[in-house]
């Protein structure tokens, strides 16, 4: 069993609080059929940071309570970006790196396109492919053009919470 120290809770914390505020503050485009969630580029941290998922789960929950889209997606949504979190950790162990890195923005964009679907459409009375669709756009753009960008600046950077005290 992996002991986890206080600065690896309060990388979590920091992390959840980030996913919250950037939800919050973009809420526009946040919530919804029709979003780009702009904190999505966040799940790319859980293939550096172990505890991320944890914290990434914390910040949408606080972000979907504030959202409006009801129980379903504070319940559901926050356990999807867990699932998401805890596989693009599971990315991180993957050979060759370059192809890791490549897949780690995948499973948030897998797991929300299809999974906050499944209760989107049923909330918008909208066509299950047609919701999929849209959310799975809008997390191609998060996790893709800003969340891969930003996986790849901290690896250039070697900035992980072992190294942060040399930054």
């Amino acid at each position: 069993m992996t002991k986890w120290g206080a600065r690896d809770i309060a990388y979590a914390g920091i992390i959840a609080a980030l996913y919250a505020v950037l939800s919050i503050v973009f809420a526009p485009i946040s919530f919804g059929v029709y979003q780009i969630r702009i904190a999505e580029a966040l799940t790319v941290l859980p293939f550096l940071y172990p505890l991320a998922p944890y914290g990434l789960f914390a910040g949408c929950l606080v972000a979907n309570i504030y959202g409006g889209n009801g129980v379903q997606d504070i319940i559901f949504g926050s356990l999807l970006t867990l699932l998401a979190g805890l596989l693009t950790r599971y990315a991180s162990k993957l050979k060759p790196r370059m192809f890791a890195v490549m897949i780690a923005p995948l499973p948030p964009v897998i797991i929300n396109a299809f999974g906050v679907a499944l209760y989107l459409a049923e909330i918008f009375r909208m066509p299950y492919f047609t919701v999929v669709l849209m959310i799975g756009v809008g997390q191609l753009a998060a996790c893709y053009l800003i969340g891969l960008p930003l996986l790849i600046l901290l690896l250039a950077r070697q900035f992980s919470p072992a190294s942060a005290d040399n930054v």
